[in-house]
């Protein structure tokens, strides 16, 4: 379901300077924009808050988000060395807001930012919708065993817009908790091989009381790793090391 904007406003939780904690882009420096809401409810989710539009989100215009955007990227600016910084778009779930995003991207594309998406890649029409504004996108697949739903249509699907538009610089994360089988890890090698060769699978063990055995770790790996050239272990490392 999508959540209703106001005036091309959007609900936002934060907008802060951090260093990203996960996946490919680990220690590298980002400005993070959390938007308010989901479609799904996954049990191992650490922003929990987001999830729902709460009455201390607050709504912002882009021209709101942009101002404190470039705020925060003049503060920190001395931490970036690219000369196009990516601006982490997160959750919730940015997608939620494909008017929002298709006002607001091109601006900031305009202004020298790249666009970086996190999303839980279910909301495959949205993507279409938004796809030519984005450079990097951060794709989940989310497993039934901890999301109580399956995704896989709706992931495909995604993967294959991402695919179609020539994301070169895409990942996909997956979760891994000691609910996790080794049949899901089999669906999502079946749903990427045929796609891709390109793309990183990031296998990403949950720290919490959840984390897997090791030797299921290492039994998901070696069986991706058989079809798809690019698997990493990687951990949240902010969660590690505490930091927003």
């Amino acid at each position: 379901m999508i959540l209703p904007l106001n005036n091309l406003q959007a609900p936002f939780y934060e907008i802060f300077f951090s260093f990203q904690g996960e996946a490919l882009y680990t220690g590298l420096p980002q400005i993070f924009v959390r938007f308010a809401g989901c479609n799904i409810k996954c049990s191992y989710c650490d922003t929990n808050y987001s999830i729902i539009v709460s009455k201390k989100a607050k709504y912002l215009t882009t021209k709101e988000v942009i101002e404190k955007i470039e705020i925060l990227y003049k503060k920190h600016k001395k931490n970036f060395t690219s000369t196009k910084p990516s601006i982490a778009f997160t959750g919730g779930e940015p997608l939620l807001y494909t008017d929002f995003l298709k006002e607001l991207l091109p601006k900031l594309k305009m202004k020298g930012f790249n666009a970086y998406i996190e999303t839980n890649g279910t909301l495959y029409r949205s993507l279409k919708q938004v796809i030519r504004f984005c450079d990097i996108v951060a794709m989940d697949f989310k497993l039934p065993s901890e999301c109580k739903k399956s995704f896989w249509e709706e992931h495909k699907k995604f993967l294959k817009i991402i695919i179609s538009n020539k994301i070169d610089d895409a990942f996909i994360k997956c979760v891994i908790t000691k609910n996790t089988t080794l049949k899901e890890i089999k669906q999502t090698v079946k749903i990427v091989k045929p796609l891709t060769n390109d793309i990183s699978l990031i296998l990403q063990p949950s720290l919490d009381k959840n984390k897997p055995m090791i030797q299921n770790l290492h039994l998901f790996y070696t069986f991706a790793k058989k079809f798809i050239p690019n698997v990493h272990i990687m951990v949240q490392m902010h969660k590690i090391y505490k930091i927003h």
